[in-house]
């Protein structure tokens, strides 16, 4: 096997071993993973758009209206019309949905904490700036 098909095995398998902790942990419960990927990608943003919640995940803006709808029910997000443009709806988090970011991702660490707990402190900060390193050059 080639080494970039061992490489691109290695981070499915990983990825893969991720969500299968993430989903016995139960952490997510309530919550799909692309759910909480919204309230990631909205922590710190004052609003956004449907579209911009759309191509950050990869998918239509058809495709990513269920999801921000759930959230929105669960008061975990909510809409503000633009008065200048009825056609333009942005999306912010709400407090609740900070504090529901705030309560998954403490389980997820603890998760990931388990799983990348079997490398010392070297190969983290490795792994850490390699991963950086292949980010910052497609940014």
């Amino acid at each position: 096997m080639q080494q970039n098909e061992k490489l691109l095995s290695a981070i499915f398998n990983v990825g893969r071993l991720i969500r299968e902790e993430i989903h016995k942990s139960n952490c997510l419960a309530d919550f799909t993973h692309t759910e909480v990927e919204v309230l990631k990608f909205l922590h710190g943003k004052k609003s956004t758009t449907m579209k911009a919640i759309a191509d950050y995940l990869y998918i239509k803006p058809s495709s990513a209206t269920p999801v921000i709808e759930n959230l929105v029910a669960r008061g975990s997000l909510k809409r503000i019309e633009n008065k200048e443009d009825r056609r333009v709806v942005y999306i912010e988090l709400t407090p609740k949905g900070k504090k529901t970011l705030e309560n998954k991702y403490k389980t997820i660490r603890k998760t990931v904490d388990k799983i990348f707990g079997k490398l010392n402190a070297k190969d983290k900060t490795i792994l850490i700036k390699i991963f950086e390193k292949i980010n910052d050059e497609n940014i």
